[in-house]
């Protein structure tokens, strides 16, 4: 990930400051008060598409509630506003942290997916995480496309799915989601 360098000393941002960022392509976060921003290329793209396109027909024909892409903002503290690539809100969780439809969601969803870039630095990942599931989240995957492998994280353990036979849940997140790793990665 690339890091803004106007954000050295910068720590504090409100939502109006974040929203007028300009739209150059960009993915723009606020990490421990330091703004990253990302650019992607088109493999990750593709994946984070068809992956949010498997989740939001599963979330939206059950009801379960709401499926968000990487342009959502998650406001966690006053320095720290997260978009994960794909995330889920249960409707409980969305009694919580929606704030309304023109605002960044106030806390984390329950499920998170971080598609890895070549860019990505594992310790930014790490603490992405680790925001997330203190702020409430329940269940965290990791995409690495060049490998063709999903991590899974836990409030208290990390699975890794090596084989594109391996099967990626929902957990209790969302009881009933099943994919194939092939699904994700080798497209019919």
């Amino acid at each position: 990930m690339q890091t803004a360098a106007l954000t050295t000393t910068r720590k504090t941002w409100t939502d109006e400051e974040l929203e007028a960022l300009p739209r150059n392509g960009h993915k723009y976060e606020l990490l421990d008060g330091e703004l990253i921003m990302s650019p992607v290329h088109a493999n990750h793209g593709e994946i984070c598409a068809r992956l949010c396109a498997m989740l939001l027909h599963f979330a939206e024909s059950r009801k379960l509630g709401k499926v968000y892409d990487s342009s959502t903002g998650f406001r966690l503290a006053d320095d720290l506003l997260l978009s994960p690539d794909i995330s889920f809100a249960s409707k409980a969780r969305l009694k919580k942290i929606e704030v309304g439809p023109e605002k960044f969601l106030a806390g984390a969803p329950d499920l998170v997916a971080e598609v890895l870039s070549p860019s990505d630095r594992m310790t930014q990942l790490n603490r992405k995480l680790e925001h997330y599931f203190e702020h409430g989240a329940r269940l965290a995957w990791l995409v690495n496309s060049r490998k063709q492998q999903v991590h899974i994280y836990a409030a208290d353990s990390i699975e890794a799915l090596t084989d594109l036979d391996d099967v990626l849940t929902g957990g209790a997140v969302l009881p009933g989601f099943k994919c194939k790793l092939r699904r994700i990665f080798l497209p019919g």
